[in-house]
């Protein structure tokens, strides 16, 4: 039997797509308030993966902001970014520049048309200072096509 699941665990792994980003811990970017960070990490919620799983849902969204002493408006905000951050290549200031681009969320990313939106992300940013980086059609080209691999979305 363990030669017929290694195998197939192993194919299962190869066949997976590869649009998932390596989560950030939460200590380490600016998405939540440092205190919040602090009790979240008692909670065992350490990373933007473990935080964006307790977001999915819209009524436990409104249930975290309450728990936590947030804005239910910021909460909000944070499961766009995070849902944004799932694709390799997003990391928080790229997932700011895209909501200030109005690509609030992974659906709308996915429908991009890679010209225009470069095109607005690159005045965005220009206009806002939120990244060094100018992305380039390759990099949006590829944002768009990960992102229609995510199945994870969060509910509206």
């Amino acid at each position: 039997m363990k030669r017929i699941f290694i195998p197939a665990l192993f194919a299962m792994f190869l066949a997976a797509p590869a649009a998932y980003a390596s989560h950030y811990d939460l200590a380490d970017i600016d998405i939540v308030p440092a205190e919040t960070v602090d009790t979240l990490a008692k909670n065992k919620v350490e990373t933007t993966e473990q935080l964006l799983a307790l977001l999915l849902k819209k009524s436990d969204r409104a249930a975290f902001a309450k728990q936590y002493n947030l804005d239910a408006a910021n909460v909000e905000l944070i499961a766009h970014k995070l849902e944004l951050m799932q694709v390799v290549g997003i990391g928080p200031k790229a997932a700011s520049l895209l909501i200030l681009s109005d690509i609030g969320n992974l659906k709308a990313l996915a429908q991009a048309t890679p010209e225009a939106l470069l095109e607005v992300l690159v005045r965005v940013n220009r206009e806002n200072n939120i990244t060094g980086v100018q992305p380039d059609l390759t990099v949006v080209r590829d944002w768009i096509q990960k992102a229609q691999k995510i199945a994870n979305h969060i509910e509206d």
